[in-house]
């Protein structure tokens, strides 16, 4: 694969072969690593908190429902 060298750009080149851009910086390629994991991360603690509700709300109505059973006993 032959790379030209984008202008102005230190890290920036063109594959002959395919017309592409490529970005050949290593430490910008594990920026985006980490922004990623920590997207995903962020992504997978929202999920979890949304199960977490979702089971206190079926358990608050098991116990209102508990609750009206024992009213309607009385």
């Amino acid at each position: 694969m032959d790379k030209i060298k984008v202008e102005n750009s230190s890290s920036l080149y063109r594959d002959q072969d395919s017309g592409a851009i490529v970005n050949c910086s290593d430490s910008e390629y594990h920026a985006y690593l980490d922004l990623k994991n920590k997207r995903l991360s962020e992504i997978s603690d929202l999920e979890t908190q949304k199960k977490d509700i979702d089971n206190l709300k079926n358990e608050i109505n098991e116990v209102k429902d508990l609750l009206k059973q024992v009213l309607t006993k009385l």
